[in-house]
């Protein structure tokens, strides 16, 4: 069976649409989070907060990291990774509003993203390399 070349382009413009070609309207993660977990580099995200200051910022290290070497963003709330799970209710007004989930370096950050994405966490935001990358950049 043979198919129809018109089936083929169409089939083809499809595929390169949905993989962002030149006639993609994709958004950036900055422009559209809620794509989640998006992951900001620290100039995106500290810009993102100047556009979004109901963003909520949720520190995932341990206590004894509030105040290490590279600090804390002014604002933030800590919940450790290992207590998220069961403080989410903590949070819970922020379902529908921009989330920006740090950590040190950036690793814990993605598993604190899953846990809010598994409580119905909408606008979930990863600060891509924490607070090392935060402080790297000056803020």
């Amino acid at each position: 069976m043979r198919i129809p070349r018109s089936i083929v382009l169409i089939l083809i413009a499809l595929f390169i649409a949905g993989c962002g070609g030149s006639g993609s309207s994709a958004k950036s993660p900055a422009e559209h989070p809620e794509a989640t977990p998006a992951i900001l580099p620290a100039a995106q995200a500290h810009a993102y907060l100047g556009d979004h200051p109901e963003a909520l910022i949720l520190d995932v290290r341990e206590p004894a990291e509030w105040d290490d070497d590279v600090g804390h963003i002014e604002g933030a709330k800590q919940i450790p990774l290992g207590l998220l799970a069961g403080r989410l209710g903590e949070i819970e007004d922020w379902k529908d509003k921009p989330v920006i989930v740090v950590s040190r370096g950036g690793e814990r950050s993605q598993a604190a993203a899953e846990t809010l994405h598994g409580g119905e966490f909408k606008l979930v935001i990863i600060l891509d390399g924490g607070m090392k990358a935060w402080r790297a950049a000056r803020y």
